[in-house]
């Protein structure tokens, strides 16, 4: 979406990847948005010259760069608190952005680049992990299913569970169909 027009995930300061790697996303989904209000309340946010008035407010309508009304933030909760609205809303924004994205590579700041195999794996979980510079052992997390996802791009971008860094995680798919004779003579060739 626009900056005039937030995700809910942005207005809660989630990202769809963090809700899906958490197993209690409830929790998280109610931490995020108590911190929301707090964060965007008139009272607390000097960046908004004078408080909105509440009974005018429109849902849609921002009290100023990068602040979001109550109601915003109530319905962005309501929203991405239910299975299904989440998945309608999902679904939405995945064909919003396939419209709206641009042909070229695009830049990020704040991208980190790492091989999947510097990364630690959990065996119980099975995700693998690496720990964020804000202090999250386990702010980058992710499974096999989001690798699976992005399997012809070769690289998986993974916000920080905690803060606003990503890790951009290169990987290739290896074929463990292939037929070993082929194997050992495409090694030979390198």
């Amino acid at each position: 979406m626009t900056a005039q027009n937030p995700t809910h995930y942005t207005i809660l300061g989630l990202s769809p990847s963090i809700l899906d790697g958490s197993q209690d996303h409830p929790t998280l989904l109610k931490k995020a948005y108590r911190r929301a209000l707090l964060r965007h309340h008139p009272d607390k946010n000097p960046s908004s010259p004078s408080p909105p008035d509440p009974c005018h407010a429109h849902p849609d309508s921002k009290t100023g760069p990068g602040v979001y009304t109550v109601d915003q933030i109530a319905t962005a909760f309501a929203v991405l608190s239910s299975p299904g609205r989440r998945a309608e809303y999902d679904a939405r924004l995945r064909q919003l952005q396939a419209l709206t994205r641009p042909a070229g590579p695009k830049f990020q700041t704040g991208v980190e680049n790492v091989d999947l195999d510097d990364l630690a794996f959990d065996e119980e979980t099975e995700r693998w992990y690496r720990s964020c510079r804000c202090g999250n052992d386990r702010g980058y997390l992710f499974g096999e299913d989001d690798l699976v996802e992005v399997e012809d791009e070769g690289a998986l971008l993974v916000g920080c569970q905690d803060c606003s860094l990503w890790l951009r995680v290169h990987f290739s798919v290896v074929d463990d169909t292939a037929d070993p004779a082929v194997i050992g003579e495409i090694i030979e060739r390198s």
